[in-house]
């Protein structure tokens, strides 16, 4: 498999947007730390300074007025103010990076996906609780190496999150967010988003694209976790073997560049563990047989991209722990038998 590398222009193009959607994200998260607002309130005769928290009106007192409590309020305007400066002018940044983005053709990811992967980001959930596994984690990877994957392997219809219920999960912003869950979420990217059935995994929009909610089996039998981040009518994850391997692996975390030039965050599982696990999906007797065949495609595309542009993720067995031996050592010898694979590609020591 060729890789077409990114020129000069590119990677320029490419890290000014990042170092853009970066200053984004950090002055997104100080402003929500404005939502709502500050007022005085009248209450048996005397002011109180009051701390609205959301759109209805639930907030606190911060205590009578006072040279102090007018101090805190003239602090929170005027820092208010600043932070909404500075996000704008930050967005009129990212549209001129974006100009340059679809101008150098970096313009990869479907708008769709990477208007939910802020979503996800911005409620603090993508990479603690949900990572992106399938064929759209193979953007990040070919972003961090610099080239470009042929345009056939990446075809797909969904994305396929996987949720890891360790964490506690917690979901920012008004009642229905956090009743609807990641339905929600999913609707303030397209509103046509609605789950594929009762007690469904999958959501599907009007264009037929789709959002899968998957979480590796527990490990005991009769252990239940949580299936739904919301209520009755949200997405409900379909369990599936052996999903844990990608869960332990390493968080990876790149931004990447939507086909209307606009960056979002994206976190996946290491690249070694994504190569490992589409090798061992091939050899699945299960597996439907061309899915098998783009498993170990995908597998072999991602292992060949590491091994020539991400040297710092070595396949040493002592860096793949998460995986029992056998399919480490089975998925590197099927890759092995391929040709024109870069040195480094060695079977792992007993």
């Amino acid at each position: 498999m060729m890789f077409q590398e990114w020129t000069n222009s590119q990677r320029r193009v490419y890290l000014d947007t990042a170092q853009v959607y970066e200053a984004f994200t950090d002055v997104y998260r100080k402003s929500r730390s404005f939502r709502g607002g500050m007022h005085w309130k009248k209450s048996k005769g005397r002011e109180y300074l009051f701390r609205t928290l959301d759109r209805n009106g639930y907030g606190k007192s911060l205590g009578p007025r006072s040279p102090e409590t007018a101090q805190i309020l003239e602090r929170f305007q005027h820092n208010k103010q600043a932070v909404k400066e500075r996000l704008a002018a930050v967005k009129t940044r990212l549209a001129e990076q974006a100009r340059f983005c679809k101008a150098a053709r970096l313009d990869r990811v479907p708008r769709l996906v990477t208007g939910i992967l802020r979503l996800l980001e911005q409620q603090g959930i993508l990479g603690k609780n949900l990572l992106v596994v399938g064929t759209h984690a193979m953007f990040a990877y070919e972003v961090a190496a610099g080239i470009f994957l042929d345009s056939p392997i990446l075809a797909t219809g969904d994305i396929d999150l996987l949720w890891d219920v360790r964490p506690p999960l917690k979901l920012v912003g008004d009642k229905t967010i956090r009743n609807e869950g990641l339905i929600g979420i999913l609707k303030k990217a397209d509103r046509t988003f609605a789950p594929a059935g009762q007690r469904h995994f999958r959501a599907v929009n009007n264009e037929g694209f789709m959002v899968d909610l998957i979480k590796p089996e527990p490990r005991r039998i009769i252990q239940r976790d949580r299936r739904r981040m919301g209520e009755n009518g949200d997405l409900e994850a379909a369990e599936i073997r052996n999903l844990q391997w990608l869960i332990a692996s390493p968080k990876f975390h790149q931004i990447i560049i939507g086909d209307d030039g606009y960056p979002a965050g994206m976190t996946a599982p290491d690249p070694r563990a994504f190569a490992l696990h589409k090798q061992w999906l091939s050899q699945q007797a299960d597996r439907d047989s061309r899915k098998k065949t783009r498993d170990h495609e995908q597998g072999l595309a991602v292992a060949r991209l590491t091994l020539q542009y991400l040297p710092n993720y070595p396949f040493a067995p002592s860096e793949l722990r998460m995986f029992p031996k056998d399919v480490t050592s089975e998925g590197i010898s099927a890759f092995s038998g391929e040709d024109d694979l870069p040195v480094g590609f060695d079977l792992p020591e007993d």
